[in-house]
């Protein structure tokens, strides 16, 4: 058994979760590798102390528990509508992480969305203004 395998093995180990062939075959190794027996060494330390940290009672602060009530209370019920705001943020988030940014000169970064943006605003600027100036030629030739 090689140290990758032992590795592999020794949370298996330590549960008693090996068959006599594997637990034999581990013990070998342990008895030759010195980096492995130090491995499990730190290992059963470590899960003794998480076991004795088990025992501890900690008492939460003091209104902890209003807090957290206050909180839940705050938080949408399952299917009820969410502020228009939050459903914006989401899909603009959303949007950014799909189309990502672009970059620009001087190693700065613009996101995709933004420019998308300005484009739109653009073509809307330009198809207002033909309207206005289709208006106002319409307007000119009427008597």
């Amino acid at each position: 058994m090689d140290c990758g395998s032992v590795r592999a093995l020794i949370n298996r180990f330590i549960d008693g979760e090996l068959g006599y062939v594997e637990t034999a075959e581990f013990q070998q190794h342990l008895d030759f590798c010195p980096d492995c027996s130090e491995e499990l060494r730190e290992l059963c330390e470590l899960r003794g102390a998480l076991a004795a940290w088990s025992g501890v009672r900690l008492a939460p602060p003091p209104g902890f528990a209003d807090r957290v009530m206050a909180a839940v209370q705050r938080q949408p019920q399952p299917g009820s509508p969410r502020p228009l705001g939050e459903v914006v943020d989401g899909a603009l988030a959303r949007v950014d992480e799909v189309l990502g940014r672009v970059r620009l000169p001087h190693g700065r970064t613009i996101p995709v969305k933004n420019l998308l943006g300005w484009a739109l605003a653009v073509v809307a600027l330009v198809i207002g203004l033909g309207r206005r100036r289709g208006r106002d030629a319409t307007q000119a030739r009427t008597p």
